[in-house]
């Protein structure tokens, strides 16, 4: 049952969302405490609230509203990621679905600079010496990719789910068959994305993301001592079966 504080919250937290811009100051506690019939102590309780999900600061003239900080709200999702068959198929999906939905940006936004750091982390992957540091690579090489989106959301999720992120690259990476596979579909990726060409770069990420579903089933099938199916990843690919002429 919602408290009367998680009420007042709710209400003024979609207040702050649609009418407040960084740096306005809120009504007064005794103005607050007015409005909604409650006592201050309660309006208070309300604010210690909106403080900690950093939506307000606390000044001497009251409190004042705060810029956007995703990092916080992000932060809370790596408390959900396990290790069980579901998560690692649901992040594998999550990326599946983000980086391939940016696309069409990344190749709007995409700069030099980017596509350097992007080459750079992919011949990285090729000198790993261990199945971590090849991870790391795969990670900036992907983190390049969502950073040539430009879209400062997803920028965002991918900079606070690193961690998790990384331990998951690492599946796949300890067969060296795997990593060379990898290393030449980023490699095809970079180019359509260098020549920005949104359907290439699409059409090759998706087998990227095939390649790499395919690789997670095997390891989870082994690992579980039973197969194990990733349906997203399978349906998308007969899918484009039955699509095909």
């Amino acid at each position: 049952m919602t408290t009367t504080v998680e009420g007042i919250r709710d209400i003024l937290r979609q207040e702050i969302a649609e009418r407040y811009e960084p740096g306005d100051m809120l009504p007064n506690e005794r103005e607050l405490a007015e409005r909604f019939g409650v006592s201050r102590n309660t309006v208070r309780e309300t604010m210690i609230h909106l403080e900690a999900f950093r939506l307000i600061e606390k000044t001497r003239r009251g409190a004042r509203v705060r810029k956007a900080d995703f990092d916080m709200m992000f932060a809370e999702i790596t408390q959900f990621l396990d290790t069980s068959p579901r998560t690692f198929s649901d992040v594998l999906n999550f990326r599946r679905i983000s980086e391939t939905g940016a696309a069409p940006l990344m190749v709007c936004h995409v700069t030099d600079e980017i596509l350097l750091r992007i080459r750079e982390a992919n011949r990285a992957i090729g000198r790993a010496l261990t199945a971590a540091e090849a991870a790391e690579a795969d990670y900036r090489f992907h983190m390049g990719l969502v950073e040539a989106s430009g879209n400062s959301v997803l920028i965002h999720m991918y900079e606070v789910l690193a961690a998790p992120l990384r331990f998951y690259l690492e599946v796949g990476k300890s067969q060296k068959l795997n990593t060379d596979t990898a290393q030449t579909q980023h490699a095809r990726i970079i180019d359509a994305l260098a020549a920005r060409d949104a359907d290439a770069l699409v059409a090759a990420m998706g087998a990227h993301f095939q390649h790499s579903g395919d690789v997670l089933a095997d390891w989870l099938s082994k690992r579980e001592g039973a197969s194990v199916s990733l349906w997203p990843v399978q349906h998308a690919r007969q899918s484009e079966h039955i699509a095909a002429p």
